[in-house]
């Protein structure tokens, strides 16, 4: 096997893996429950913080073209999101990175808050009419219950 195809094979399992996360997470919220599971946000979370590989950037600006295209943002909008997270989490690395599960657990929603609060904001500066519901706050209580096990799963993968 050559030296490309050992490089590429992880790239294709984590880029399958997102996608395959990235569609679970349209296909809930496109049925019109009003629930929006951010897995890929627990992925971007822990692949960044945890496990981090040549490539992620890539993967994550990809699919954030998708989600340009299911909430109608202008094209490379939830990519500059995503980029911004990204940064954000690879600069304050050491200081997020705790061994203690709990503590992990509420940085995550700290995270996961704030994301969640910046991307409500672009929707409000592009003029597009975001209602607050419960299920907003449904949708994050959810995606912080999700979040053990996905970490778990993906820890267990690594390893």
């Amino acid at each position: 096997m050559t030296t490309w195809h050992l490089k590429l094979t992880p790239f294709l399992w984590r880029f399958a893996f997102f996608a395959i996360c990235n569609f679970f997470d349209a296909l809930i919220l496109f049925q019109g429950i009003g629930l929006r599971l951010q897995t890929t946000l627990i992925i971007l979370y822990r692949w960044i913080l945890y496990a981090p590989q040549l490539g992620d950037l890539l993967i994550f600006t990809i699919f954030g073209f998708f989600w340009d295209g299911i909430y109608h943002l202008p094209f490379g909008l939830h990519s500059f999101l995503t980029f911004v997270t990204f940064i954000v989490l690879h600069t304050q690395k050491r200081y997020l990175q705790v061994n203690h599960q709990y503590i992990r657990w509420l940085i995550f929603l700290g995270v996961l808050i704030l994301v969640n609060q910046i991307e409500f904001a672009l929707h409000l500066l592009l003029g597009q009419q975001i209602v607050f519901s419960f299920m907003l706050i449904v949708s994050i209580f959810l995606t912080f219950s999700l979040y053990p096990f996905v970490f778990k799963f993906l820890q267990h993968h690594d390893q």
